[in-house]
């Protein structure tokens, strides 16, 4: 589990490459992936770490339910650290 202040890469997005050809736009966070940032905050209850990303996740046009900027709460098993 990546603790606060890890670098990291996101692999995958709620464990597939792939999202459902469904999704909104907006919920296209598999957009990310190979993108890289740093976690924020331990990770919660359901597994999940806060990522700031170094993207910027508003101007992709993805949907952002964080006070900071560019951050999403991602499934830790989603991550790789960076070295």
């Amino acid at each position: 589990m990546p603790s606060p202040g890890t670098c990291v890469v996101l692999q995958c997005f709620n464990g597939t490459t792939e999202g459902p050809q469904d999704r909104a736009p907006s919920d296209d966070y598999w957009r990310l992936i190979g993108s890289t940032g740093v976690v924020l905050e331990p990770a919660n209850a359901q597994g999940r770490v806060l990522v700031r990303f170094d993207e910027d996740v508003a101007a992709l046009g993805l949907a952002g339910h964080n006070p900071v900027p560019n951050s999403l709460l991602i499934a830790a098993s989603d991550l790789a650290a960076i070295t």
